[in-house]
């Protein structure tokens, strides 16, 4: 009856974990126990034939409960991080530092640190990488279970990519715009190239100026945030504004570079956020909503003037359209051997190298150069990323595997010491992305064996009743 019961708790666990994904089933083998000999064999003699043992047993008793390693099929989930293992193999995972688990679950995610990890939180385990994104591997395509390393994709690094999957060979990628690429313009001899950051944003065409830059120098603390003035600006002089009604007017006054006076700002135009500009004061923008003016009155911001030393200025622009301005620093100074200009952003910080002929440099340098379009700068096409590779574990006996919860099995002193190749190698599965391994429970095969399992175990209960109505006779016989 103890064995019968076992079989139906083994049953019942079958069948309630029969949606659980990765799931393996078990079985209840049961054996015969302790034999008593009535009667031992004889042997045939001259004059008599022999005869047959006869042995009383006592039960049954639970044998085994071997667990059922047959691969289920897969069931599509249309989520690109969830992996089903088309064959044989282990993802290996870490529930913590150094503890190793192995599962069919592929239920897979990046945690907000970067870091690759299954469902229950378990960093997963991948092949180590070399310079070219390739997994390193023994000679033989093998890998010893201690050299894998957790797949970590830094945060800043993966917002990057879209479109991220899990390959045939277990090869995660994704999606990223390729590296900028520079096209120079014709006619600039004096530039060897342009070097663009593989992560900045930049589009369109490039502007190069070489002189006196300029900037403001605000008064009024109060328009410090106010008042933009672009470097490469063909603007001098004191900046004075006055606010009558809805019109503002720049007080007279201002020059270009050169000392000539501009006569003519040109139609002021007030956007809907408050930027005032002037059609023909090209570089200069009042935010009027960060100062206050009073009516009439003419506001002096401050004065603006050049910088005082040579500069260079490349202005560009973000895939946003917002224009940004990259400027060597301010104790720069070409001496005429040089080869690489380095001008960095007065917004995010990222440089730009030029690689320059020093001597063809040096004329645009002591002559200064205009705002010039040198080239364009654009986004090189989407190409797939290798950002890990999971690690498929095989044994040498997995039904000696102990399971251990959550869809995780541990290795015992009868399954083998684990050898990590790549996915559809030496004898593993290959990967399949977008889904996930069914329960291998069969209910109708469970549901046959529950019957049988209570039957027995309800003709054995029946022994118990008639062995004690034998008993009672019995006593009712000395009455």
């Amino acid at each position: 009856m103890a064995a019968h019961q076992t079989k139906l708790n083994v049953i019942g666990n079958n069948i309630a974990n029969v949606n659980t994904y990765g799931f393996k089933a078990s079985r209840v083998v049961f054996s015969d126990v302790l034999y008593q000999n009535l009667s031992t064999a004889t042997g045939a003699t001259a004059t008599t034939g022999g005869t047959n043992a006869s042995q009383l047993g006592y039960g049954a008793k639970v044998g085994s409960i071997d667990m059922l390693n047959t691969i289920s099929s897969g069931a599509t989930t249309g989520r690109a991080l969830d992996v089903y293992i088309a064959g044989e193999g282990y993802l290996t995972v870490q529930p913590e530092a150094g503890t190793n688990r192995y599962t069919r679950v592929g239920n897979l995610k990046f945690d907000a640190e970067g870091n690759l990890t299954d469902g229950g939180g378990s960093k997963v385990m991948g092949i180590p990488l070399d310079a070219d994104g390739n997994p390193v591997l023994d000679a033989n395509g093998t890998l010893a279970i201690e050299d894998l390393q957790a797949i970590n994709v830094p945060p800043a690094e993966l917002e990057k990519y879209t479109g991220i999957t899990i390959g045939k060979s277990g090869e995660i990628t994704g999606i990223r715009a390729g590296d900028p690429e520079f096209t120079q313009a014709s006619g600039i001899g004096w530039l060897n190239s342009l070097t663009v950051p593989i992560d900045s944003n930049y589009t369109g065409n490039v502007q190069l100026a070489v002189g006196d830059m300029v900037h403001i120098d605000v008064d009024n603390e109060d328009a410090v945030a106010a008042v933009t003035i672009e470097p490469t600006a063909d603007i001098l002089g004191t900046l004075s504004l006055t606010k009558t009604g809805d019109v503002y007017t720049l007080a007279a006054g201002l020059t270009d570079i050169a000392g000539t006076e501009i006569t003519d700002y040109g139609t002021p135009t007030l956007s809907s956020a408050g930027i005032l500009t002037f059609s023909k004061l090209p570089g200069l923008k009042i935010d009027t909503t960060k100062v206050a003016f009073e009516e009439g009155v003419a506001l002096e911001f401050g004065d603006i003037s050049q910088d005082g030393y040579t500069s260079v200025v490349a202005t560009v622009k973000n895939q946003g359209g917002v224009t940004e301005y990259l400027k060597t620093a301010e104790d720069w100074s070409f001496d005429g051997s040089e080869t690489n200009v380095v001008l960095t952003s007065l917004v995010t910080g990222d440089t730009v190298t030029l690689e320059v002929g020093a001597t063809a440099f040096q004329t645009v340098y002591d002559g200064g150069l205009p705002n010039t379009t040198i080239g364009k700068v654009e986004i090189g096409s989407d190409k797939p990323v290798t950002l890990g590779y999971l690690a498929l574990s095989k044994f040498a006996n997995v039904d000696g595997l102990l399971q251990d919860g959550n869809g995780y099995f541990m290795e015992s002193a009868n399954s083998g010491t684990p050898i990590a190749s790549k996915a559809g190698t030496n004898g593993t599965g290959g990967t399949e992305s977008a889904n996930l391994e069914m329960s291998n429970v069969d209910l109708s095969q469970e549901f046959t064996d529950m019957i049988i399992a209570q039957r027995g175990f309800q003709a054995n209960s029946r022994i118990i009743t008639v062995s004690d109505s034998i008993l009672e006779e019995l006593i009712n016989l000395k009455r």
